[in-house]
């Protein structure tokens, strides 16, 4: 009894010592504003789940599903490098609370619609067109603001770790509640709570304390200058410019599964929307998998590798899962798929953060990586539901998987060539001796 007390003792010590070690534990600042918007991301992914069964459940048609996924996210493409622009200009206390009141309000629109019977497939592109809006200022904001809320630069990778970690634990939570909440008390529930869920963040953003200097010289510029600068400095930094290039592949081919899962759902496993709920809560269950693994790394050294193996593993896991029917295979390789997919973005957000030193640049090169995110993937709905719809959903994921595969190829053969360039800034930082 005695030995197990002192083997737990130890365990906890050990546990305590990590938390301890992370800057955004260290630092109250950055906890609550972290802690808060993985809050808001559990309201924003259980809407974004109630939103898809809700269209297929209206529709019974992948291509209107793809069509819905595309409308909410298809702003990103045209107004985010733009955004990037404004956001080393504007105040990001302001830029954040105001997403997140709109995000209030639009979520209580679905929830009046939806309660009073008037929701309908055109209501929710409209409303959706209008989330994506939000988006494409509020998540690009939120990616800037962590990096100027650590006191040490080193501690970049770390704090981006944590806030990758906790928003995959909200992703995590969310289907698997969702799921519950959509089979007994139907989608309304979910935008309600997706409202209430903004209120911890809006509390974390009037408390936070961020550097709010703005770049004067830029402001000086015209918005086509300052874009055309961002452009062409994440085109020339060999680096930036592959991880964008692999971002856009794993967006466009893989990262659209979760719009198929409708679909795969209710047609290969013959489910309803538990079975979408187990699937989505597997996903997301590997997602936290890969937050826990790149926190425990504490640094961004390698990183360019964990990319290349975990793209590659997704394709392979999705291919495998294209060909499976029954619902214990599918729920261990959708674990796989959430697992490595996660790891591959958040590697590449993490990355990108850390080796980004031009700091007047960061709002713009920021923009530039969440339109990759926020601009690609609506057109990866689009046509997967278009695919899905010709040739079935199964044989869509088996056609991602197969193209992240050969993704990983062109990747690989860069990794020489982008380490040469992010060693320097790595030993400026402290972090190569």
């Amino acid at each position: 009894m005695l030995k197990q007390n002192r083997t737990s003792f130890k365990k906890s010590n050990k546990i305590v010592a990590f938390l301890e070690a992370l800057p955004a534990i260290k630092s109250p600042n950055l906890a609550c504003f972290v802690i808060g918007e993985s809050l808001s991301f559990f309201g924003s992914w259980m809407t974004q789940i109630a939103l898809v069964w809700m269209v297929y459940q209206l529709t019974n048609s992948p291509m209107l599903v793809g069509i819905a996924g595309f409308t909410n996210q298809a702003m990103g493409l045209v107004i985010t490098p733009i955004i990037g622009v404004l956001l080393d200009r504007w105040n990001l206390r302001y830029v954040l609370l105001t997403t997140q009141i709109v995000s209030i309000f639009l979520s209580l629109l679905l929830t009046f619609l939806t309660v009073s019977n008037h929701i309908n497939f055109i209501a929710i592109i409209i409303i959706g067109t209008l989330q994506g809006i939000v988006k494409a200022f509020d998540l690009p904001a939120r990616q800037v603001t962590i990096p100027r809320l650590v006191e040490n630069r080193s501690d970049t990778y770390s704090a981006m770790a944590v806030h990758s970690f906790l928003i995959n634990t909200a992703k995590f939570v969310s289907p698997m509640i969702g799921g519950l909440m959509i089979a007994k008390n139907g989608a309304a529930s979910c935008f309600l709570v997706d409202a209430i869920s903004y209120l911890p963040f809006i509390s974390a953003i009037l408390t936070m304390k961020i550097n709010l200097s703005i770049n004067t010289e830029s402001s000086s510029k015209k918005i086509w200058h300052n874009l055309k600068e961002g452009f062409i400095f994440a085109y020339n930094f060999t680096p930036i410019k592959f991880i964008l290039i692999l971002q856009i592949i794993v967006c466009f081919m893989a990262m659209t599964y979760i719009n198929m899962m409708p679909i795969f759902a209710k047609e290969v496993l013959k489910g309803n929307a538990e079975t979408m709920g187990f699937l989505m809560t597997a996903t997301a269950f590997g997602s936290i998998f890969s937050g826990i693994y790149l926190m425990q790394r504490k640094q961004a050294i390698g990183l360019e590798k964990v990319m290349a193996i975990s793209t590659l593993v997704l394709g392979l896991s999705l291919i495998l899962f294209s060909r499976s029917t029954q619902l214990e295979i599918c729920l261990v390789l959708i674990f796989i798929v959430g697992l490595t997919n996660t790891l591959t973005l958040a590697s590449i957000s993490n990355f990108l953060q850390v080796i980004l030193v031009e700091e007047d640049k960061r709002g713009r090169v920021t923009s530039i990586f969440m339109t990759t995110f926020l601009g690609i993937l609506p057109f990866g709905n689009l046509f997967f539901g278009g695919l899905a719809n010709y040739i079935g959903v199964d044989n869509a994921l088996l056609f991602g998987g197969i193209c992240c595969i050969l993704g990983t190829y062109f990747f690989a053969r860069q990794l020489s060539n982008i380490r040469k360039l992010v060693n320097p800034i790595y030993q400026e930082m402290g972090l190569l001796s």
